[in-house]
C-alpha cells in the first residue's frame, strides 16, 4: 500500500501541488496505523485530505484525484457539495427507470429530473450524473463532442427544451428562470468532470497530472481565469503576499530566543571579567519591501491587473513603502487609493479614475519617458520597480526602450513581469525583447505559481 502513496504524491507533484517529504512519511505513518491491506477510496480520500492537501481547496482538488484515479466512490460522490442524505437518492431513484415518453436514454424521468433543475438542487443533480452509465463511447477524441454526447445520454437537453418552454408559458419567474440555468451550467460543468474522469482511466499519469493542474488555483492562468475562481484564486494571493509581508530579511536584532551570536556574547563578557553570564541571541528582522509597480490596465491585461492590484493591496495594508502607479497609454499615480479603503472601494474608484487611458491602446513608450521625466525622484537604492505588463506597444514608434536603463540605475532592481506565455514574447507587438537589456530580469508571471517563484526568488 506504500507504493500507492508514492504514485499519488508524483502525480500531485506533477499537477503543482508541493508534496514533502514529511506529508509523505505521515501519509504512510497513517497507513500503517489502519493496519489493513485493503483500503476503500473513502478512506483514502480522507488520509490524503488530512495528511498532504491541507488547503481550503484541498479537500476538492483531492476528491477530484481519487475519482480521476480510482473511479467515483459512492461515499465520495455524496460529499461533493456537502453531506447527501440516503433519503435524498431515494426520493429521485423512485421515478428512475420508470416507463414512459418522458424519459431519458438511461431511462430516468424528465418530469423528475426538470424538478430538481428548478429546486436548484446541485447534490441532487450531482448524484444523478454519478448514476447515469454515461458511456464515452466515440466521443473520446473531443471534449466538446464528448459533453454532448452524455448531455444526450443524461437527458440535458430535453430538461432544457422543457424549461424554456415553462418559461415562454409564463409558468416560471425571471428569477426561477435563472436559478435553472444555473443548475443547467452545473449539471453541465459535472459532465465534463465525468468526461475527464473516463479519459484518465485509460490515459496514462502524465495526462491524469496535466488534467489535476487545470484544477490547482496556483496553476491557473490569471488572464484565462473563470469567473468562478477568482475568489479563491484572490485569497490565494492574499496569503502570498502575507508570507512576502513576514519574511525575514538580512538584518537582525536581540531577541529572548534565537541563535547564539559568538562575537557578541563574547564581547559582552569582558564586561564580566570574561565569564559568559548573558548569551545574546539574534533573530532575523522582517523584510520591508520598498516596492514602485507600473501596472498595465488595458484590455488585454485586465484580469492579470485585477490580481496584481488584489497583490498589492494585501502588500500596502502592511507598509507604507510601496508606491502604484495606472497606465495604459499615460501614468497615473494611484497610490493614496490603496491606503484606509477595503479592497471593493479601491476598485471601485479606480474604475472611475481617468487620465490614464486616453485612446485605449497601451503606449509603453509615452510610459517609460513619463516616469523617467516626473517620477525617478521618487526611487532611490533600496527600491525595487516591477513593471507588470505584456509589452505591447500597438506599433508606436516610440519604446522608451533607449531611456529604460535610468530606472534600472536610479533603483535597487527592475523587473519586468509578463503574463503573456514566453513562446508569444517575440510575436506581434510585443516589444519585451527591447526592454529585456535595461531590466534585472524579465519572469513570466501568467499563474500564482509564477509569481510565487518570482518573489520567493527576488525577496
Amino acid at each position: 500500500m506504500d507504493y500507492l502513496i508514492f504514485d499519488l504524491a508524483r502525480i500531485l507533484r506533477k499537477s503543482g501541488i508541493c508534496v514533502s517529504t514529511c506529508e509523505i512519511a505521515d501519509s504512510i505513518q497513517v497507513l500503517n496505523l489502519l493496519k489493513t491491506n485493503k483500503l476503500n477510496k473513502y478512506a483514502v480520500y480522507n488520509l490524503l485530505n488530512a495528511t498532504i492537501v491541507k488547503t481550503e481547496w484541498g479537500a476538492r482538488y483531492i476528491q477530484q484525484l481519487v475519482e480521476l484515479f480510482l473511479e467515483p466512490d459512492p461515499e465520495i460522490a455524496t460529499d461533493h457539495t456537502g453531506v447527501l442524505s440516503p433519503q435524498n437518492f431515494s426520493s429521485w431513484e423512485a421515478g428512475y427507470g420508470e416507463t414512459g415518453s418522458g424519459q431519458t436514454q438511461s431511462g430516468a424521468s424528465i418530469a423528475l429530473l426538470t424538478e430538481t433543475v428548478l429546486k436548484k438542487d446541485i447534490d441532487l443533480i450531482y448524484a444523478i450524473v454519478k448514476r447515469h452509465k454515461l458511456s464515452l463511447d466515440l466521443y473520446c477524441e473531443n471534449q466538446s463532442e464528448a459533453v454532448t454526447g452524455f448531455k444526450l445520454q443524461s437527458g440535458w437537453f430535453q430538461v432544457s427544451d422543457t424549461i424554456e418552454e415553462y418559461l415562454k408559458q409564463g409558468k416560471l419567474t425571471p428569477a426561477a428562470y435563472q436559478n435553472a440555468q444555473e443548475s443547467l451550467n452545473q449539471w453541465e460543468n459535472f459532465l465534463v468532470e465525468e468526461f475527464e474522469r473516463q479519459q484518465a482511466t485509460i490515459m496514462s499519469r502524465d495526462y491524469l497530472s496535466r488534467l489535476l493542474q487545470q484544477h490547482n488555483p496556483k496553476c491557473l492562468n490569471f488572464l484565462d481565469v473563470a469567473d468562478a475562481d477568482l475568489a479563491l484564486m484572490s485569497r490565494e494571493l492574499h496569503k502570498l503576499a502575507r508570507r512576502l509581508a513576514v519574511k525575514k530579511g538580512r538584518r537582525s536584532k536581540a531577541a529572548q530566543h534565537g541563535k547564539i551570536n559568538l562575537s557578541k556574547s563574547i564581547g559582552h563578557a569582558m564586561q564580566t571579567g570574561g565569564i559568559p553570564l548573558k548569551l545574546i541571541k539574534l533573530v532575523r528582522k522582517p523584510a520591508k519591501p520598498d516596492i514602485c509597480l507600473l501596472c498595465d490596465m488595458s484590455n488585454s491585461v485586465r484580469k492579470f491587473s485585477y490580481f496584481m492590484l488584489l497583490f498589492v493591496y494585501a502588500l500596502q495594508k502592511q507598509y507604507s513603502t510601496i508606491r502604484s502607479f495606472l497606465f495604459v497609454d499615460q501614468l497615473l499615480e494611484v497610490t493614496d487609493y490603496f491606503r484606509d479603503q477595503d479592497i471593493d472601494s479601491v476598485f471601485r474608484k479606480i474604475s472611475s479614475l481617468k487620465g490614464f487611458n486616453l485612446s485605449g491602446f497601451s503606449h509603453y513608450g509615452n510610459v517609460i519617458h513619463q516616469f523617467t521625466t516626473h517620477h525617478l525622484g521618487v526611487l532611490h537604492k533600496n527600491t525595487t520597480v516591477l513593471i507588470l505588463g505584456d509589452a505591447k506597444n500597438n506599433w508606436n514608434t516610440v519604446d522608451g526602450s533607449e531611456v529604460l536603463y535610468k530606472i534600472r540605475e536610479q533603483a535597487k532592481a527592475l523587473y519586468w513581469l509578463n503574463p503573456v506565455k514566453q513562446e508569444l514574447w517575440q510575436q506581434s507587438d510585443c516589444i519585451i525583447e527591447k526592454y529585456r537589456p535595461s531590466c534585472n530580469g524579465v519572469y513570466p508571471c501568467a499563474t500564482i505559481e509564477q509569481l510565487e517563484r518570482f518573489v520567493t526568488a527576488v525577496f
